[in-house]
C-alpha cells in the first residue's frame, strides 16, 4: 500500500517535493513500527509465561528473552540429567532388589541387590524372560496374576536364603504396563519366627503339667471343710487356672496354626445340619448373658458346603464369643450366612461398645486388646487364632464398626476347600 501512494503520488506531481517525500518518510517509519510490534506480539504472550511475566514490548527486547529462554533450557536439562543419575544411584544402594518387567514380559530395569539375593548362574540382562529369571512355577502364577492387576506374595529359597518376593501392578499411567517386583531377604525374620514358635510351643506344653497339678490340688482344698476366707482364696486359685489354662490352650493352638502343624479336613456339609449344632451349644450361653441371638440364612434349600466342620466352628465360636461378651443386657447379636457361587460369606453383629477406627487394624494381633476389651476377661488371641484359621480355609477375616454402634465380623471363604494332604490330628482346642 506504502508504494502504491509513492507511485501515485509522483505520477500525479510530475515529480516529489521535499515536503511530500519527509510525510512519505514519515508514514513509512510508523507503517514499520507498527509492524514490527505486529510481529513481536504473538510471541510476547508465550515468552512472558516463560519469563515469569516480563515479556517482550519489542524487536530490541527479543535477544534477552531469547538468551533467558535458553537458560531457562539449559536449566530444565541440568535438572532432567540430575534426576536421571539420581535414580540409578537409589536403585544401587537399596537393600531390597528391585525388577521391572514390561508388558511384553521381558526384564526392563533391575538393581545390584537383585542380582545378589536371587544368586543366578548367569548375570541378569535386559530382555530376559520371566522364566529365565524364576524357574518355579508359583513365581511364573504369581507375576500372571501381577499383570492382570493383583497383587502378590511368595517366599522362595536361593543360595541357602529365603526371600519374600512381592508382585506388585505397575500402573503410572492408569492401565497395567508391567510388573514391580521387590526382594527382601527375610532370612534371619524366618530364623527368629521359628525360634520364637518353638519356644511358645515349648512353653505352653511344659506349664501344662504344673497348671494341672495346682487345679487338682485346688478342687481337692475345696472338698475339705473351709474358713470362708481360705473357701475364697481357693476359688480364686481355680479361677486363675482356668485362665492360665485357656491362655496356655490358645497359645498351641497359634503355634500348631503358625507352624504349618494344623491341616484342614475339609468335608462336605449339611448347612442346616451345622447352623443347628452351632445354635445348641451358644443358645444357653446366650440366655445366662440375656442377650437374644439370631441365625439369618441367605442360600438354597438344604444347601451344602465344603469345610473344615471342626475349623469353621472354631471361627465361629471365637466370634460369637466375643458378641455374647460385649452386647448389654437385653442387647442382640445376630449370625448371618450367604452362600452363593462364589463362596460363603458369615457375618457376626453385635450391639457393643464398638471398636474404634485407629484400633481396628490391631486387634487381629496376637495379645493386642482394645481399650473396651481391657476390662473382659480373655487371652487377646482369639481374634488371632480366627484370623490365621480363615487364611488356612483361603478366605479373609475383616471387621466393620462405630464407637457406641457394634460390631460386625465378616468371614469370606472360597466355595470349596481342598482336602489337605496330613489328615486332623486333634479336636479343637482354642477359644
Amino acid at each position: 500500500m506504502t508504494f502504491l501512494g509513492f507511485g501515485l503520488g509522483l505520477s500525479v506531481h510530475k515529480g516529489a517535493s521535499f515536503l511530500w517525500t519527509a510525510g512519505f518518510l514519515i508514514i513509512l517509519a510508523l507503517v514499520l513500527v507498527l509492524m514490527a510490534r505486529w510481529q513481536v506480539w504473538p510471541l510476547a504472550e508465550p515468552l512472558g509465561q516463560i519469563l515469569g511475566g516480563s515479556r517482550p514490548q519489542a524487536i530490541e527486547d527479543l535477544p534477552g528473552a531469547w538468551f533467558a529462554l535458553e537458560r531457562e533450557n539449559d536449566d530444565l536439562k541440568e535438572r532432567a540429567a540430575r534426576e536421571d543419575r539420581l535414580l540409578p544411584g537409589i536403585m544401587a544402594r537399596l537393600e531390597e532388589g528391585v525388577l521391572l518387567f514390561g508388558p511384553a514380559g521381558a526384564l526392563e530395569q533391575f538393581n545390584p541387590a537383585a542380582q545378589r539375593h536371587l544368586g543366578l548362574g548367569a548375570p541378569l540382562a535386559k530382555g530376559m524372560r520371566q522364566g529365565e529369571v524364576f524357574r518355579d512355577q508359583e513365581g511364573a502364577d504369581a507375576i500372571q496374576k501381577a499383570f492382570r492387576g493383583i497383587s502378590c506374595e511368595w517366599r522362595i529359597v536361593r543360595v541357602g536364603r529365603t526371600l519374600r518376593v512381592r508382585a506388585i501392578p505397575f500402573a503410572p499411567l492408569g492401565p497395567v504396563s508391567g510388573v514391580l517386583l521387590t526382594l527382601d531377604d527375610v532370612t534371619s525374620q524366618e530364623a527368629l519366627e521359628t525360634t520364637r514358635q518353638k519356644f511358645i510351643s515349648n512353653v505352653s506344653h511344659e506349664l501344662k503339667t504344673p497348671v494341672t497339678a495346682i487345679r487338682i490340688a485346688a478342687e481337692n482344698l475345696q472338698e475339705e471343710p473351709l474358713p470362708d476366707s481360705a473357701r475364697a482364696s481357693a476359688q480364686s486359685i481355680m479361677r486363675s487356672v482356668d485362665r492360665l489354662t485357656l491362655l496356655l490352650g490358645d497359645l498351641s493352638e497359634l503355634s500348631r496354626i503358625e507352624s504349618g502343624a494344623l491341616h484342614l479336613a475339609p468335608v462336605t456339609l449339611d448347612l442346616g445340619a451345622f447352623l443347628e449344632t452351632l445354635l445348641r451349644d451358644f443358645q444357653p450361653r446366650a440366655a445366662a448373658c440375656d442377650v437374644g441371638l439370631v441365625v439369618k440364612v441367605e442360600a438354597p434349600e438344604e444347601a451344602m458346603i465344603q469345610a473344615d466342620p471342626l475349623r469353621l466352628h472354631q471361627v465361629l465360636e471365637n466370634l460369637l464369643s466375643n458378641a455374647l461378651k460385649f452386647s448389654p443386657a437385653r442387647a442382640q447379636v445376630e449370625l448371618s450366612v450367604r452362600v452363593t457361587s462364589q463362596g460363603q460369606i458369615w457375618e457376626v453383629c453385635d450391639q457393643g461398645p464398638g471398636i474404634p477406627e485407629a484400633e481396628q487394624g490391631r486387634i487381629f494381633e496376637r495379645f493386642y486388646r482394645a481399650q473396651a476389651a481391657k476390662a473382659k476377661p480373655g487371652t487377646g488371641l482369639g481374634l488371632a487364632i480366627v484370623k490365621h484359621l480363615c487364611r488356612l480355609m483361603g478366605g479373609e477375616v475383616a471387621v466393620e464398626s462405630r464407637p457406641g454402634e457394634g460390631a460386625t465380623f465378616r468371614v469370606i471363604l472360597p466355595p470349596q476347600v481342598e482336602a489337605q494332604e496330613s489328615p486332623q490330628e486333634d479336636p479343637r482346642s482354642g477359644r
